[in-house]
């Protein structure tokens, strides 16, 4: 029997339909773009790291910098007394840290809870903003901030008690630093989504550790003043739109696995897992779109993740759609050794990715079964397709529900609109 008589029967004679070579040739595109985008993207930057390794700065800073500290705030009665708390138990001098909490108009008792610790204590302040929505509370405080440093800090994040001077740290180590991510992760997670966070802080870790990282994560992240003087009114992340606007322009994002922060409130099930996550990704698709006329004027290094990132957005979950639909043609035509050698090729980089993967240190490490990690992978492929198609008709604001609080219906502003 003649080599490779076992992945078909057709005669040496045979001649493919043109159809067939069509078939063969999207199949290896849609492979091509899962490869790239699932793995090759990461495998890439480790090359590029192992190959030229950017090295950690020495800690060279006469002064410590001036530190602000916003927290946007509504109705956030329960947890507010636990952030100030937090805050005030910072490590950083207390001479160079201003706190102001930005309410954005709460009806729940916040303020009350609030008012009896900032009368007494000259680091913190409370402002009460005209407008809810996190954008607008930010936008209201930004200009009365007396630091040249501004720390982004959520009232659901829990920071070790040295996160603000890790963060301080890494714009004190170099001057194209111009945003700071700290390493955030959920304090009781579901299984899938301890897996999800790991896997994109491991991303974002190895982003930073060669070129910069692709976003921050809004529950904690600090920024130079000089970089935004306002956001703009239809920002609905402003931790993925700091990080574009810093790469944009030439200048750096850390994420700073020394800056451990743990979110207190997430998804208890996977319902409300789906749910946050579809948002997020929306947003993370509107803002990256924001920036596509800017991409000339991009740095070649930040080019090539911005682009990669908007390609996982947009392309990723309709090559995994192609890959399996075409998979299944060829195998009916008897193309068995094309498809072997497309998942091959894919699990190799897999299995490469995930060492890689191992190999890169973080403060909440633990083990996942195949599962969870398969589960994780459907969801997150499920959540991008989801995205790709509702964009045209899906709107939201800075104003949401927060997740894991009562249910639904339960929200801290008004819900995202639809279709405006």
């Amino acid at each position: 029997m003649r080599a490779g008589a076992i992945y078909s029967t057709r005669p040496a004679s045979f001649q493919e339909p043109t159809g067939v070579w069509v078939l063969i040739l999207l199949f290896g595109l849609s492979c091509l773009v899962m490869g790239w985008t699932c793995f090759g993207y990461y495998l890439y930057l480790r090359c590029l790291w192992l190959v030229r390794p950017r090295p950690r700065l020495p800690l060279d800073c006469d002064r410590l910098p001036f530190v602000s500290v916003i927290v946007p705030c509504y109705n956030e009665k329960d947890q507010i007394l636990a952030k100030y708390i937090n805050l005030r138990e910072q490590d950083y001098p207390k001479a160079l840290l201003e706190i102001v909490f930005a309410d954005g108009g709460s009806t729940d008792g916040t303020l009350a809870v609030l008012e009896p610790h900032v009368q007494s204590d000259p680091t913190v302040r409370l402002v009460r903003c005209p407008e809810k929505g996190k954008i607008n509370q930010l936008n209201y405080v930004l200009p009365q901030l007396k630091g040249e440093i501004v720390v982004n800090a959520d009232v659901d994040g829990q920071m070790e008690l040295d996160a603000i001077s890790a963060l301080a740290r890494e714009f004190c180590r170099d001057p194209q630093v111009a945003v700071v991510g700290a390493y955030v992760y959920p304090a009781k997670p579901l299984e899938v989504d301890r897996c999800y966070w790991l896997g994109q802080n491991r991303g974002r870790l190895l982003e930073s550790d060669v070129h910069a990282a692709s976003i921050v994560i809004a529950v904690c992240y600090a920024f130079r003043r000089s970089l935004i003087a306002q956001f703009p009114a239809d920002v609905v992340a402003d931790d993925i739109y700091v990080a574009f606007e810093a790469n944009t322009r030439g200048l750096r994002t850390v994420y700073c696995r020394d800056a451990v922060v743990s979110e207190v409130r997430g998804p208890s099930t996977h319902e409300e897992f789906f749910a946050h996550k579809f948002r997020k990704s929306n947003a993370f698709l509107r803002e990256a779109l924001r920036f596509l006329y800017r991409m000339p004027d991009m740095p070649k290094g930040w080019k090539m993740i911005y682009t990669t990132k908007v390609a996982q957005l947009l392309l990723l979950p309709w090559a995994g759609f192609w890959f399996l639909l075409l998979g299944v043609s060829l195998l009916t035509l008897g193309r068995y050794d094309v498809v072997l050698i497309g998942f091959g090729f894919l699990a190799v980089l897999l299995a490469a990715t995930s060492a890689t993967f191992r190999r890169i240190p973080t403060p909440d490490e633990g083990p996942t079964d195949f599962l969870t990690l398969l589960t994780a992978y459907v969801y997150s492929n499920f959540l991008l397709l989801a995205t790709g198609l509702s964009y045209p008709f899906y709107r939201q604001s800075s104003s949401y529900t927060k997740v894991g609080e009562g249910g639904p219906g339960v929200a801290s502003g008004p819900e995202p609109s639809r279709g405006e």
